[in-house]
């Protein structure tokens, strides 16, 4: 039971960390998406400033498809990650029901045994008599 909670909080830290990852990236990319509309809609008469600054947007452009890329990838990540989690606390509540199954089984075993055993006991006594 404690490695299957030790399983479950590794999965949570994981998940917890991909969030913060996402969130941190889709700020970033707000960022970058922020800068490259106020660079496209800042005029400048000096056309190497202008093609200086085209390719700042170009290059940030580029940023921000990465960013979504990864934020895509990661998002999967997550949504994998949940679905395996659910699993495993479904195939753990399964075997923790069969195991306190097997417990009860034994239990009755063991009291049979004892009866049969107190029995034997018994009718051995009554014919060694």
């Amino acid at each position: 039971m404690s490695r299957y909670s030790l399983f479950l909080g590794l999965i949570i830290d994981r998940l917890h960390h991909y969030i913060r990852q996402i969130r941190a990236m889709k700020k970033n990319m707000e960022a970058v998406t922020k800068q490259s509309r106020v660079l496209e809609e800042t005029k400048l008469g000096d056309s190497e400033e202008i093609q200086g600054y085209q390719k700042k947007i170009g290059s940030l452009n580029e940023q921000v498809q990465v960013l979504k890329q990864q934020s895509e990838s990661q998002t999967q990540e997550l949504k994998t990650a949940e679905t395996n989690n659910l699993a495993l606390r479904k195939q753990s509540e399964g075997l923790l029901t069969e195991y306190e199954r097997l417990i009860a089984e034994n239990e009755e075993l063991r009291n049979k045994l004892q009866t049969m055993e107190l029995r034997f006991s018994r009718s051995d006594s009554k014919k060694n008599t």
